[in-house]
């Protein structure tokens, strides 16, 4: 038994130090591989894994912006579904293979990808102000090494080789904006649902904004890009408050009327958070990456990059309770029919 329970622990600390980005692996890789070090690391699966946005092959698929009208308390609100370009990752990243945490070791040693995804934003025109929840991503993003330069070269390395993106100028938030006549200056607030790049670069533009963020997730962030942050980004942390909203009972309220909550949904991050829009005929749930997709949370089937299996299948199961309770429309941040389901109002159960 004990012999067990020790391989047990050191199969564990062996897969986080291959993927999970705890204190113990990024100052150890730093120390390995510092910022700025030209060291070449060998390709844990022995075989070349070219960005398809440098390849003939590559298919990079178009998602159209999307617009509806809802009521709230009786005023029409226009809520819009903006695509800031798109990402491919590994099958792995986006599926759990494995047991525990060796699934992560998977994502690196994984040969293929999935299709180019979203990366979607969400504008809510709401009586209080004009809301963007998430910003996307940016072109910076296109020459990692530059970007990541500050970085330590072990996490540059794990993001080239779990993921590879493909983002245009016009594909950047504040060009999105200006299709559906809005402008950056008119956004009163920013609503971060967790601090991975592909939610977060596009706050370059908000310098002068209220963003907020879960204090939990602002303090103890999974898998984050530190410099990648702007230098002035001061966000105001919040915090839930017990019996706000069914099944999930912890929500922070964003607007004075409580129709826009801000709830706990952890599992991608030990700190992620998702905002509920509680129209007059139905409910949105803006779900960041609870999930990659919608059939995840029907099925049951957790992303292999998430930070705590366990809190996932928990958020799932939060999530269909309270859709069987609320006519709800979910919409993950990278699903390819987010933006058909919220024109369609298509509802998860």
């Amino acid at each position: 038994m004990e012999r067990k329970r020790f391989l047990n622990s050191a199969g564990m600390l062996a897969a986080y130090a291959v993927f999970s980005y705890t204190e113990f692996n990024h100052k150890f890789f730093t120390r390995l591989f510092p910022p700025g070090n030209k060291k070449k690391i060998v390709n844990l699966s022995g075989t070349h894994l070219p960005f398809l946005s440098n390849s003939s092959q590559a298919i990079f698929p178009t998602y159209l912006n999307r617009t509806i009208t809802v009521k709230l308390k009786g005023h029409d609100v226009k809520v819009h579904a903006l695509c800031t370009g798109t990402v491919a990752v590994k099958k792995n990243f986006f599926t759990k293979h494995g047991i525990g945490e060796f699934a992560k070791i998977n994502i690196l040693l994984d040969q293929y990808y999935t299709d180019y995804l979203p990366i979607w934003v969400w504008v809510i025109e709401h009586p209080d102000g004009l809301i963007v929840i998430d910003t996307g991503e940016s072109t910076s993003i296109m020459d990692i090494d530059k970007y990541l330069k500050n970085e330590s070269a072990f996490l540059r390395y794990q993001l080239r080789h779990a993921c590879k993106f493909h983002v245009y100028q016009r594909d950047e938030l504040n060009y999105q904006l200006n299709k559906i006549s809005l402008k950056v200056e008119d956004v009163n607030l920013v609503i971060l649902t967790h601090l991975h790049l592909d939610h977060t670069d596009g706050l370059k533009f908000f310098k002068n904004k209220e963003v907020i963020i879960g204090d939990y997730e602002c303090n103890h962030p999974t898998n984050n890009m530190p410099s990648t942050m702007p230098v002035w980004f001061k966000p105001n942390k919040v915090n839930y408050r017990n019996n706000r909203i069914a099944v999930f009972d912890q929500a922070y309220s964003i607007t004075e009327s409580e129709d826009l909550l801000y709830i706990a949904t952890p599992g991608h991050t030990h700190g992620h958070s998702s905002v509920v829009l509680k129209t007059d005929h139905f409910d949105i749930i803006f779900a960041g990456d609870t999930s990659y997709n919608q059939a995840q949370v029907i099925t049951g089937e957790l992303a292999g990059v998430n930070a705590d299996y366990e809190k996932s299948t928990q958020t799932y199961q939060k999530i269909l309770q309270y859709a069987s309770l609320n006519k709800t429309i979910y919409l993950p941040s990278h699903d390819i029919r987010s933006g058909e389901r919220l024109f369609n109002k298509e509802f998860l159960v």
